[in-house]
């Protein structure tokens, strides 16, 4: 039996002070896995900080030749060293004198660089790369990223370095510092697929490399989302709504010219997310079926809108909705007591809305692939003892794949009166949210007041006492907007303020009827505030030769 002598390769490329990292193989025998040893040399001989086997799964090494990839390691030191000690230390095979070499690009932590750091590589595409880091131990620091992309003969090229400085909204409604981590790069040349596969994010001049996400994803979509309207209207008056009506005396609808000048955005926006209603209901458009048929079937998925059943339908407009390809519909109601439900669907019969939605229940059953069926109910005095049993029907009997529980956007235009009768104390949240504690977060969702405050007692005294001197302060809508926004005849428009800084990314759109488009961001300035709309653009997307390509040049 012939043996051979090793033949070691491999590199070691992070050495920091806490840790290395690095592969180690025996070229003449690749299905083997090689002991090593992490060495501090010293006065008094040589000291072994750490061993292990080399014998992790490396995606790297698979995409640049390296055998089967399993040759990496990862090993921490038992307690920190100093600058000068991490830049002696040298990794060898078991038994051996061989040291591995520093890689070219070896990565380490010099001073002032910080950490441990937090954060996820949300899409990588052949495009684009964006995410977010931050410093766990100074919330306020702003992380400095590299993007790099390694080579096969084990180099790498640093396609970009940026301050992960990025506003994200997504960030600050889950609670992430004050969400301001993002990052989101733009490549000078399109990668080729197994370029953008290799392709990896890492803290600059750090070891440290940013996972990613779960939900990674490889498509170019940089638009979050596209609320649109498009029509200005609603059919119901419900006491809560976000929206003021009282200057609407007529309805406007989109056109197919603009509608179609929007689904220019279709390709570049997440699932889910490319909305045919914000503020308004979308069955007041005469051609919303059709404007649903003119999406291109590949990217139906990405469509949804919400409805209140309130207005009669054929049978054909559900049998419409159902074979649309659609991600989902939301159905607003508060409750299964008629009164209760005529009182918050203000103008809505319930007979009406019980007949639309056996017909819905109905067709969709019957229709394999139908979309999605999403709840949205808000909670008051009237109902938010039967939300616990309201939920257990929807989701048993009425096809719910998830339902939202939502407290009040509050707002001048809700009557002080239907504030002070049906608005939720604190104890009275508490409560609902008890009885909701069993449901996964993705059957049930419990959209509470900011920090879980309802509205006490002494909210009212103080609302009663502010109310006056709020309403002759209030600025008129058309001093929020931009100069060059133009307040479409007969609408309210919602308010805006001017904002500054880096442009959110990705990005949040919102269209109006008339084309109007914002770039924005909800930003909650003080906890326990309702989120402030800030504006950081506004144009109408039929001037726009390619409105992608506007939204990429923001800075």
């Amino acid at each position: 039996m012939t043996t051979h002598a090793p033949h070691y390769q491999g590199y070691l490329d992070e050495r920091s002070t806490h840790h290395v990292k690095g592969w180690l193989r025996d070229l003449n025998d690749a299905s083997s896995r090689l002991v090593y040893e992490v060495v501090l040399p010293g006065e008094a001989g040589e000291r072994v900080l750490a061993s292990g086997t080399a014998d992790a799964y490396s995606d790297v090494l698979v995409q640049v030749g390296v055998g089967d990839g399993g040759y990496a390691f990862t090993a921490f030191f038992p307690a920190p060293l100093s600058m000068d000690e991490r830049d002696g230390v040298f990794v060898r095979p078991a038994g051996s004198q061989h040291r591995l070499e520093l890689a070219p690009a070896l990565r380490t932590d010099p001073p002032g660089v910080g950490g441990p750091f937090q954060g996820y590589v949300d899409e990588r595409s052949v495009r684009h790369v964006t995410g977010w880091v931050r410093d766990l131990s100074d919330a306020a620091r702003r992380v400095s990223i590299e993007v790099v992309l390694p080579d096969e003969a084990g180099g790498e090229a640093v396609l970009a370095h940026v301050s992960a400085n990025q506003p994200n909204d997504v960030l600050r409604q889950i609670g992430v510092g004050d969400g301001e981590y993002g990052f989101f790069v733009l490549f000078g040349t399109q990668l080729s697929e197994a370029e953008r596969d290799r392709v990896f994010v890492r803290v600059r001049g750090a070891a440290h490399v940013l996972e990613f996400s779960p939900q990674l994803s490889a498509r170019f979509e940089p638009i979050h989302h596209v609320a649109m309207d498009i029509v200005n209207n609603c059919n119901l008056r419900c006491p809560f709504c976000v929206y003021d009506y009282t200057d609407t005396k007529k309805t406007y609808a989109m056109s197919e010219e603009t509608f179609r000048s929007v689904l220019r955005l279709i390709p570049f926006v997440t699932d889910g997310n490319f909305w045919l209603s914000c503020l308004h209901e979308a069955t007041l458009h005469p051609r919303l079926t059709e404007f649903i048929a003119m999406v291109p079937r590949e990217y139906r998925h990405k469509l949804f809108f919400t409805t209140n059943l309130a207005k009669r339908q054929p049978r054909a407009y559900f049998e419409a909705l159902a074979q649309s390809g659609m991600s989902h519909i939301n159905v607003s109601l508060e409750s299964l007591d008629p009164p209760v439900y005529e009182k918050m669907r203000k103008g809505a019969r319930f007979p009406i809305f019980m007949e639309n939605w056996a017909q819905l229940l109905d067709v969709f059953s019957t229709t394999p692939q139908a979309p999605g069926i999403r709840y949205n109910v808000m909670a008051y005095r009237s109902n938010f003892r039967e939300i616990p049993e309201l939920i257990r029907i929807l989701r048993e009997q009425k096809r719910a794949w998830q339902v939202e529980i939502r407290n009040t956007f509050d707002g001048p235009q809700i009557a002080s009166a239907f504030r002070d009768e049906e608005f939720l104390s604190s104890a009275e949240w508490a409560e609902l949210a008890e009885a909701l504690r069993g449901y996964h977060p993705d059957e049930v969702i419990l959209l509470l007041p900011p920090g879980g405050k309802g509205y006490d007692p002494e909210d009212r005294a103080a609302a009663l006492a502010l109310a006056p001197r709020q309403a002759a302060e209030a600025p008129d809508d058309a001093d929020l907007l931009p100069a060059s926004t133009e307040v479409p005849a007969g609408e309210s428009q919602q308010e805006w303020e001017i904002a500054e800084g880096p442009v959110p990314r990705p990005f949040n759109l919102r269209v109006a009827w008339d084309g109007t488009l914002n770039v924005y961001s909800e930003r909650v300035r003080n906890p326990g505030e309702p989120p402030r709309h800030e504006n950081y653009f506004v144009v109408n997307i039929n001037e726009l030769e390619d409105p992608v390509a506007a939204l990429l040049a923001l800075s």
